[in-house]
């Protein structure tokens, strides 16, 4: 059996973390990023085994004319089409992501949810009971099935009443950089693995508590010159500057926010110490 060739259509973001965790497992990943007419899109696949589709990127109509083509392509067209008949409630407070995986195999993995808030994430959200996240996730596993996904997805819920969903993302989830450093699997290496129907990866969150933030560079500085001060602060801060975050696990919750928002405000030139 041969490492297969999987296809990938997504923003240009995502071209060098999903070509990193296709290379750690040895499956080569082909990338496009323009908007493919069907015949495009047929001659794009075919030394693919599938295709996988950022749905902002590629329209159902596309996906259909593909399908009866013999491509394997997700998420199908099926799936798209259920989830449009759900309702989407704008919301402008805090949301949940919910990270969530299926296989072909119905083997099903999700993530602790996240709480999203004022340019922070926190794993799993602070002061919500143990039974309501339960819930949450549930819900999630409930519609991953119904829907007969295949891949990964996020679910953005209102915060307020999870049962409003806000927004899904594929390809380049919100929340997803707390799995990179906090979580046995991370995102994109499990989106792999679930859409070529391999055995899905422990989604147990490393420590008690992951937070990342978003960084906005100081315009009177540069992007290189504030790890001088926040990596001898503390050596356990992660950065990611092509998602433009700061991250950092552990037990403390307190301290752990003291940390991110230090280095938040220490990055953008609101502090200088």
């Amino acid at each position: 059996m041969t490492f297969p060739f999987v296809g990938l259509i997504t923003g240009d973001w995502a071209r060098a973390v999903y070509e990193n965790e296709g290379r750690k497992l040895g499956v080569g990943v082909k990338f496009g990023s323009s908007h493919f007419s069907p015949d495009q899109l047929i001659e794009f696949s075919k030394d693919c085994q599938l295709l996988c589709v950022e749905p902002d990127l590629i329209s159902i109509s596309v996906i259909k004319t593909v399908e009866r083509s013999g491509v394997r392509i997700y998420p199908s067209s099926k799936t798209l089409e259920q989830l449009s008949l759900i309702e989407k409630t704008p919301v402008t407070g805090d949301c949940f992501s919910i990270l969530i995986a299926r296989s072909a195999h119905n083997q099903i993995a999700c993530w602790p949810a996240t709480l999203v808030t004022n340019n922070l994430t926190i794993t799993p959200p602070p002061g919500v009971s143990n039974d309501q996240l339960e819930q949450i996730q549930l819900s999630a596993f409930k519609l991953v099935a119904e829907i007969d996904l295949i891949g990964a997805f996020e679910l953005l819920v209102d915060a307020a009443d999870y049962k409003k969903l806000v927004k899904i993302n594929w390809l380049t989830p919100l929340a997803q950089y707390w799995s990179q450093i906090g979580s046995i699997t991370n995102y994109f290496e499990q989106y792999l693995r679930a859409l070529l129907d391999l055995p899905l990866g422990s989604t147990y969150a490393t420590k008690e508590f992951i937070i990342t933030g978003k960084l906005i560079t100081d315009q009177s500085s540069d992007d290189y010159r504030p790890y001088l001060h926040l990596m001898a602060r503390n050596p356990d801060l992660k950065f990611d500057q092509s998602s433009k975050q700061v991250g950092i696990a552990g037990s403390d919750l307190e301290r752990l926010l003291t940390e991110i928002i230090h280095a938040q405000q220490y990055y953008s030139g609101e502090i200088d110490e």
